[in-house]
């Protein structure tokens, strides 16, 4: 009888279908959505991004280093591994500004970074000039008290 019991055992053992904790395992990586967001509708569209992610720990510089060209002011950046990082964004071409930030990547987190643009103005020559006023009385060089 207890022959009976331990093959009949070892052979629903041996059919057994894997856990489901181990078919439903989550990825060790996850998608970023990185979007940038303008406060003014005049405001040129950012035509190239240089996106560098860092370890917080200090084990790997660069995880992800590459440029990249967003539609619409956002872009995704696929299969980032889950950590801290030191993120530094620089938006190249006309529209110029740098963004850093310090960040958990999880996939138990929501993965979108939001960043506002400055307000950007065209320049154009000649129309405006601040007024300066130079008071030579109270330059350092002039100034007796500085060099005591």
């Amino acid at each position: 009888m207890k022959a009976v019991c331990v093959l009949t055992l070892l052979l629903l053992l041996f059919t057994a279908k894997t856990a489901t904790a181990q078919s439903n395992r989550l990825p060790d990586s996850v998608n970023v959505l990185i979007r940038l967001r303008p406060r003014n509708i005049q405001n040129p569209r950012v035509d190239s991004v240089l996106v560098i992610f860092d370890r917080f720990d200090r084990t790997g510089a660069g995880i992800v280093k590459r440029i990249y060209y967003p539609t619409n002011n956002q872009f995704t950046i696929f299969k980032v591994p889950e950590g801290k990082y030191y993120i530094s964004i620089y938006c190249l071409g006309f529209y110029r500004d740098i963004f850093t930030d310090e960040m958990f990547i999880s996939k138990r987190h929501s993965n979108n970074l939001r960043y506002k643009l400055r307000r950007s103005d065209e320049y154009v020559p000649g129309t405006f000039l601040p007024d300066m006023e130079i008071d030579f009385t109270n330059l350092a060089i002039t100034n007796i008290k500085s060099f005591r």
